[in-house]
């Protein structure tokens, strides 16, 4: 059906060229054999300039549509980075917390008679979907989506032992689940944290290859992209580090300034409370 359609469309098309040419052919055959040449030359000089003015009109739009998708890829790729970085950041608190974990409930402390419990939770990833939209690079943008596919996966296996252990936690403490099921169960969550441990440091590794790759990716912006920034400075001036030395002591001493003054304040409003308290046992107050 589809082949059909097309078929049909070209059909259409060549029908509708065909007609075209062959009018144009007739007014210009016409023309030709008319005695008036400055007529001749009239039209065909303002067929010309129609015709030329169409195709610079069109190829102006062709090149928008290029330079504007080039843009648009670019400024995908930077927010990418900044996605990446947000997701180093979680990986890394997530490995800190499964260190944690670990490291609480191990057999020494378990079979030490204070049965410890664990109260932090896992971090979700912030997963982005509609970032990879206007990525050009289909090599990149199917590496992003598997990245985006293995952080779903790993947010619902965070959330699953997170929910385990919680349900296990608060039985165990409001007396409903007993010494040995939660030390069972305490391992169990121990054992699931090294797996989500192995699988952290492998989504790191991606991510850390990916905001490589987009690093990569933006040595080569487009033209106006790399006018602003030769424009605009983009990075710190020469000798900016002891102007910054000076800059954080300024900073610190100003710090130091309102911290002094508001310590003088909260001072002097909690005398100015004591005083005007009366004393338990004195004398009544006259009126």
């Amino acid at each position: 059906m589809k082949s059909i359609l097309f078929s049909l469309g070209i059909a259409i098309v060549a029908v509708a060229a065909a007609i075209a040419a062959a009018s144009a052919t007739w007014v210009f055959w016409d023309a030709w054999k008319a005695s008036d040449l400055e007529a001749f030359r009239a039209l065909v000089g303002a067929f010309a300039g129609a015709f030329f003015a169409y195709l610079f009109v069109r190829f102006g739009d062709a090149l928008k549509k290029i330079y504007d998708r080039k843009e648009k890829n670019h400024t995908s790729v930077v927010r990418l980075q900044h996605y990446f970085n947000d997701c180093l950041n979680t990986t890394s608190d997530n490995l800190f917390i499964a260190n944690d974990c670990i490291a609480v409930f191990s057999e020494a402390r378990l079979n030490s008679g204070n049965h410890p419990i664990y109260m932090n939770v896992f971090h979700q990833y912030p997963i982005n979907t509609e970032i990879v939209i206007n990525l050009t690079n289909t090599d990149f943008l199917n590496e992003v989506y598997s990245l985006n596919v293995g952080l779903k996966k790993m947010n619902d296996s965070l959330a699953t032992v997170d929910r385990a252990y919680g349900q296990v936690r608060d039985g165990f403490v409001s007396k409903t689940i007993g010494e040995r099921d939660y030390l069972e169960n305490a391992r169990r969550t121990r054992e699931r944290c090294v797996e989500l441990k192995a699988f952290l440091l492998q989504t790191q590794q991606d991510l850390v290859r990916l905001f490589a790759t987009a690093n990569l990716l933006l040595k080569n912006p487009p033209f106006l992209v790399r006018v602003i920034q030769a424009l605009v400075r983009s990075n710190y001036p020469k000798g900016f580090g002891s102007v910054l030395d000076r800059e954080t002591a300024r900073v610190r001493e100003e710090m130091e300034g309102i911290a002094k003054a508001s310590a003088e304040r909260i001072r002097e409003a909690q005398e100015s409370a004591a005083q005007s308290v009366v004393p338990a046992g004195g004398p009544p107050a006259h009126r």
